[in-house]
């Protein structure tokens, strides 16, 4: 499958290694809005242009889009441009361990050393980052991003357009609402209702959006 890879920053980086260890893969170029970066190579790969070039031009010769885009509404914005014209793909590196009864949705990136355990259901756009856990029978939300190192034990649900921040922790059975950022290092061990900040140990909110 020939594929290009929307974002050619840092993140568009990380799942460029991904893609790069799944075979049938071959990626054609990145696709960038940034002007600047238009007709360079990153990682040794073209900036083929824009998204509109993409969606104008290389409708016939690509088969499909991942959406590598780190900021969770930028990147949904995207994706449900993108998706009316290519293929969603998914972006899962060989060294990450993803048990065979737990499920993906589309556009989903999965970073070396990051762990998901059975019964787990990943949602459409979810980025699960480098070495985080998902332990079993989790439930992560579309377009939510699960931060380096973070980890979330047993029964834990977590909603739409969520952050989980790098090397916090989630204890089992907590329900952390839609459109909520938990802090760098903090610990959940109770629920987090929609449209909040929560930080600390163990996390308290300390804004409401």
């Amino acid at each position: 499958m020939k594929i290009v890879i929307i974002g050619a920053s840092g993140h568009g980086k990380v799942a460029f290694d991904a893609l790069k260890t799944m075979n049938g893969i071959a990626i054609a170029g990145f696709i960038d809005d940034a002007f600047e970066k238009q007709g360079k190579k990153i990682l040794a790969v073209p900036v083929l242009g824009n998204i509109d070039f993409l969606m104008e031009e290389l409708q016939e010769t690509i088969d499909g889009v991942f959406v590598a885009i780190g900021n969770n509404y930028i990147r949904k914005k995207i994706t449900e441009r993108v998706s009316k014209q290519f293929t969603l793909v998914n972006a899962i590196h060989s060294k990450a361990i993803i048990s065979e009864y737990a499920s993906l949705g589309k556009g989903v990136l999965v970073v070396a050393g990051a762990i998901i355990n059975s019964g787990s259901k990943i949602s459409d756009g979810v980025i699960i980052n480098t070495g985080a856990t998902i332990d079993h029978d989790n439930f992560i939300g579309e377009y939510s991003h699960i931060a380096p190192g973070a980890h979330l034990a047993g029964n834990v649900t977590v909603g739409q357009m969520t952050f989980i921040g790098m090397g916090s922790s989630i204890i089992q059975n907590v329900a952390i609402g839609s459109n909520v950022t938990i802090g760098a290092g903090s610990v959940v061990i109770k629920d987090l209702p929609d449209n909040c900040l929560a930080v600390g140990v163990p996390a308290k909110i300390k804004k409401r959006f």
